[in-house]
């Protein structure tokens, strides 16, 4: 049966079907020689969980994980504010992804320490301050530690990892940190991570330092 001698069939084809049934339709163009439409069916999308326990990592099609398992969140972290409209700790979906990655590089002999998380307006504006007085300007400091305002510290969404002295343990980290959401952001600091991808996602290219947040 050739479509364009059926344009009725063809129009239910087109419209009703992917209406009714929720998939896709490619349809190829209408001459002598054409075929029959293409149905490509859409795959449900999927979430990651993690039992700790077991360390078995599964990539669900419901909308929760399992009760043994953890979910870790289904995209970039993004600031969890408070009633007076800032952040008050590290993000808890940020530490959930640290514990988790944390109890997997244990099993490979791997020790994953947090050194810094969430830290106040307050502690922020002291440390950018005294990278000032070390590297002598503004600029070169936030190459560093932000200000307050563009660190992603006090917004609760930054990690730092073993540092100053665990640079080994944070390559394992670095190398298998997306499978957990977790990624090494700025070149001159391997201790610096932040979920800005979801579990099972591909980390971007690192920035040159932090400096470039203040834009």
């Amino acid at each position: 049966m050739r479509w364009v001698h059926k344009q009725d069939f063809a129009f239910f084809l087109a419209v009703l079907v992917p209406l009714l049934t929720g998939v896709g339709l490619v349809a190829v163009p209408s001459d002598e020689n054409s075929v029959s439409p293409v149905v490509v069916a859409q795959q449900p999308p999927s979430i990651v969980c993690f039992d700790v326990e077991s360390r078995i990592t599964l990539a669900s099609t419901e909308l929760s994980c399992p009760q043994e398992f953890l979910f870790l969140g289904d995209g970039p972290l993004t600031e969890v504010i408070d009633a007076s409209g800032e952040a008050a700790e590290l993000h808890p979906l940020l530490a959930a992804r640290f514990f988790v990655a944390q109890s997997f590089a244990r099993a490979y002999g791997v020790e994953l320490i947090l050194t810094s998380g969430y830290r106040s307006l307050e502690r922020q504006q002291m440390l950018f301050d005294r990278a000032v007085d070390i590297r002598g300007s503004e600029t070169e400091a936030a190459k560093w530690v932000l200000p307050p305002q563009f660190s992603h510290h006090p917004k609760g969404l930054a990690i730092d990892v073993n540092y100053p002295y665990g640079r080994a343990e944070a390559l394992w980290l670095e190398k298998y940190g997306s499978r957990f959401g977790l990624c090494r952001v700025y070149a001159n600091e391997w201790w610096h991570f932040e979920g800005v991808i979801a579990p099972g996602g591909t980390c971007p290219a690192l920035a040159p330092n932090a400096f470039v947040d203040l834009g």
